[in-house]
């Protein structure tokens, strides 16, 4: 890292990078005009009005942020206010304890900016507008979005200007280059198409705030303008990874410092390899600058994940792997594309080479370049357990075998998931009130279809539902198969009666349950072929009979917040051992010991759980191992091989802490003597004492691996 990054680096991690919005006055006539030229107007003031930050150290520049006064960015949402009215009403407020209003994540197709520039998105608007020509609301829509390109380029323009200005004021000749370099870069991009990397990485840079989100897959699309310039002689890697530095600080600056989220890994997040559109594995040498650039950056934003493939060389899985362990801020995690290309292609009915193309984002959601996820609204899939157990007693007390009893399982999961299906088209009707300015550009569909993303304009996303609990169902079922039905050790009537008494009276019951159940995680043959009938059963409801018309895609993270403690504080007892009340499990996994045969047999559960590719969307699977375990190279040696088995046996993702239980609980006690300690959640990483209760409870909760027996 050279001086210029660690001066920013510096001014970054103290916040002072963050740039303030600048409080804009409109005109009280606008309110004459229609509601969408009333945005479109504003928002390109707002633009205006925006300070543009340079530094004599600055090689770019362009991050601004947006205030409620207009209807900003597709991520943030702000000035959406029906957006906020789902908010206030539904999140973290879960609608009869089965579904809660989420977030939503995006990509922008930053490629398509970078190769083409908002010239060519201007000439595709007039295209639109010839086809929409009888359409009034159509025109006055696609006429908002002329305007937001003018206006991001009039703020480029205005940038170069200042560039130039603080060009003339700075001594060190350097640094004077950068300014005059960055001064002609914004008279080019982004209204122009990129010449060379530095424009690419600038007119990313630039571009970002408009929909700041993830960056995407950035070791694919900036390629060949680094391998052209390398090749030329143009650029070195060192430089390139300067840039690529001072863009990854740019993605921390977004975050102002008294936010909890300025430490959260959550808040951008990119890929890179997986495979490519020829099929071949695409981490290439600009991956390995990507990775080198932000290990030596002392920030926490953006966490990166490794796309592995089965063309994957041994030696990059053990780079990345080496590169995470000694990772303080914990920015990385691993997903298979194996078993996601196979969802994608089968459930999301995406092509070979638009299923390639996927990244990850946020807390582990995935979407495709100028994509969305749609849907994403936590649900609590305990609820079919509690409702088979308590409502449907006399059927399931008349049920002659285990075959009987799952189809009367099978029909309050069905009805839980349509259900859930009804709730959260609810939900997207809320938000589809919202007419959004600021981010179409950068989606796909929207200009062709004069939309808006909120209404209807996207034509690239997925569908994605978020059943949490998968563990306490598999546990749940496989517990009642073995108990009452296999091993014959209780009648149904038995534990029904323990359940309902919330195991008061049937303590001997529940201690023996722990102690010799069948619990997923264990590679026994009961509870695998329970996880296995449990996807099929989702797979076989799954179908394009709903609001978004396209199959779901399945995962099973909390993002940010305690939905797995929400859902079990209204969840009555159920056959796991869990008492009524207590939180239920999310990621798929295990916790509380329950994985007794250790981490080899826990990630072989795993991979043998979903052949049909159901739990492919944002679906996490968290390994709490003994610090020591890794800190050692004969066995961290080992570990790489045994994550290498797991992906290619078919497991979807893993990410690792490294913690003692012991330092956890302590921490909970006295949280001032374990500031640093950090730790991976539901596919993002935070300080441990940053955490609210549930998220701490969920990470203690989990089994400390110490071997891979």
């Amino acid at each position: 890292m050279n001086e210029r990054i660690q001066f920013l680096t510096k001014k970054t991690v103290a916040g002072e990078m963050w740039v303030e919005p600048v409080k804009t006055e409109y005109d009280r006539t606008d309110l004459f005009l229609s509601p969408v030229k009333m945005s479109g107007k504003r928002v390109c003031e707002y633009i205006a009005n925006q300070e543009i930050m340079i530094l004599e150290e600055s090689c770019f520049t362009g991050l601004m942020g947006f205030d409620d006064s207009v209807e900003g960015d597709i991520f943030h949402r702000r000035g959406h206010k029906n957006f906020q009215t789902a908010i206030q009403n539904f999140y973290n407020k879960p609608v009869d304890n089965l579904l809660t209003f989420e977030w939503q994540h995006s990509v922008g197709d930053f490629e398509k900016i970078i190769k083409h520039g908002l010239v060519w998105v201007k000439q595709e608007i007039e295209k639109s507008k010839a086809s929409h020509k009888e359409d009034e609301t159509a025109l006055e829509f696609l006429q908002t979005q002329t305007d937001l390109c003018n206006a991001i380029v009039e703020r480029a323009k205005k940038g170069s200007q200042k560039a130039l200005e603080k060009a003339k004021e700075t001594v060190n000749p350097e640094y004077r280059d950068n300014l005059e370099k960055l001064s002609k870069g914004l008279n080019r991009v982004p209204e122009n198409p990129a010449d060379d990397f530095y424009e690419a990485v600038l007119c990313l840079y630039f571009c970002y705030p408009f929909i700041p989100d993830s960056i995407g897959l950035i070791d694919r699309y900036l390629y060949p303008y680094y391998k052209n310039d390398v090749e030329s002689g143009t650029l070195s890697p060192e430089k390139a990874k300067e840039y690529l530095q001072e863009l990854f600080l740019m993605l921390q600056a977004r975050i102002h410092i008294s936010s909890d989220r300025f430490y959260r890994g959550g808040e951008s997040h990119f890929c890179i390899g997986g495979y490519t559109e020829d099929g071949d594995d695409g981490f290439n040498e600009l991956s390995r600058l990507i990775v080198d650039a932000l290990m030596e950056l002392p920030t926490w934003i953006p966490q990166i994940s490794l796309r592995w493939t089965k063309k994957t060389p041994t030696e990059v899985l053990r780079y990345m792997l080496e590169c995470e362990r000694k990772d303080a801020n914990k920015r990385i995690a691993f997903v298979n594309d194996e078993p996601r290309l196979k969802g994608l292609m089968e459930h999301a009915g995406l092509s070979y080479k638009e299923a390639a193309n996927y990244t990850m984002m946020g807390c582990n959601e995935l979407a495709l370049p100028g994509g969305m996820v749609f849907g994403f609204d936590p649900m609590n899939i305990v609820r079919s357990v509690e409702n088979t157990f308590y409502n449907r007693c006399d059927d399931i007390l008349s049920a002659n075998d285990f075959d009987d009893f799952y189809k009367i399982y099978e029909e309050e999961l069905f009805k839980d998931l349509w259900e859930v299906e009804k709730i959260s088209k609810g939900f997207q009707d809320i938000r589809s009130r919202d007419c959004n300015i600021v981010s179409n550009i950068f989606l796909e569909g929207c200009i062709e279809n004069a939309k808006s993303c909120t209404q209807g304009g996207l034509t690239r996303y997925i569908a994605v539902g978020l059943p949490i609990g998968l563990s306490n169902v598999i546990d749940s079922l496989s517990i009642t198969k073995q108990f009452v039905y296999d091993e014959k050790i209780i009648t149904m009537l038995e534990l029904i009666d323990a359940l309902k008494n919330n195991w008061n009276g049937y303590e001997g019951l529940r201690n023996l349950i722990l102690k010799k159940g069948n619990f997923f995680g264990n590679d026994d043959d009961c509870s695998n072929e329970i996880a296995k009938r449990l996807f099929k059963s989702i797979g076989k409801w799954n179908n394009t009979e709903n609001y978004l018309k396209k199959k779901w895609l399945f995962g099973n993270l909390v993002g940010y917040n305690e939905h797995h403690k929400f859902f079990g504080d209204a969840t009555k007892a159920t056959p796991d051992g869990r008492f009524s009340g207590d939180m239920i499990s999310f990621g798929i996994g295990q916790s509380e010991g329950k994985d007794r045969e250790g981490l080899t047999a826990l990630l072989n559960s795993i991979s043998k759980c979903d052949l049909d590719a159901v739990l492919t969307g944002p679906s996490v699977t968290n390994v709490l191992i003994d610090e020591q375990l890794i800190k050692n190279n004969d066995n961290f040696n080992k570990l790489v091989y045994l994550f290498e088995t797991y992906f290619k046996n078919g497991g979807t993702h893993f990410q690792l802490t490294y913690v003692s239980k012991e330092d956890l609980i302590a921490a909970q006690k006295t949280p001032d003597n374990y500031k640093n300690l950090r730790v991976r959640v539901s596919g993002f990483s935070d300080y441990f004492v940053f955490l609210n209760e549930g998220l701490q409870n969920e990470i203690i909760s989990r089994t400390k691996h110490s071997s891979w027996r």
